[in-house]
């Protein structure tokens, strides 16, 4: 439980590696843990999330995609710059039109982003502006649950130390 609380949105793989327990094991314990309604399972294509309970389903919905270092690239850069277009996203981030679209795709879907067409002069155009949905939300949360460089530094030397 502890795991889940410091690191919401862990997956099953991670947790067995954190834990250091056997497969059923850890699925006892995370199964009493749901029934319990400690914390909440969330599976979604493939991928099964262990939330503690008092994490709303908006947050945890923006940690999912936090947890992926492009979909967290392309929210903060929502975030500063407002909105952007595609090939705006792209360029910033150094990654092909193909993977932003995706990645704003699986936003689109969690509404996490939105889109908007672009007009000038009366005149609507192919491409679309996207921005943050809940702009004070994603800062909160992208505040609160991506661990700093600083952050992995001393948490990285607390380990060593601990090992020791």
């Amino acid at each position: 439980m502890n795991i889940i609380e410091r690191n919401p949105g862990v997956r099953y793989r991670e947790l067995l590696r954190l834990t250091n327990s056997s497969n059923g094991v850890l699925s006892y314990h995370l199964a009493e843990l749901a029934d319990s309604k400690i914390i909440r399972v969330d599976r979604k294509r493939g991928v099964t999330r262990y939330y503690p309970i008092h994490i709303s389903t908006e947050v945890s919905k923006i940690i999912s995609h936090i947890k992926n270092p492009v979909s967290r690239h392309i929210l903060q850069l929502l975030v500063e710059r407002g909105s952007c277009t595609l090939s705006e996203v792209a360029t910033l981030t150094n990654k092909a039109p193909s993977t932003i679209s995706w990645y704003l795709q699986r936003l689109l879907e969690a509404e996490i982003v939105k889109r908007k067409p672009v007009c000038l002069e009366g005149i609507f155009y192919k491409s679309r502006f996207y921005s943050v949905v809940d702009k004070t939300l994603v800062i909160n949360v992208l505040s609160k649950y991506v661990e700093r460089s600083l952050d992995k530094v001393v948490n990285n030397y607390s380990e060593i130390i601990d090992d020791l």
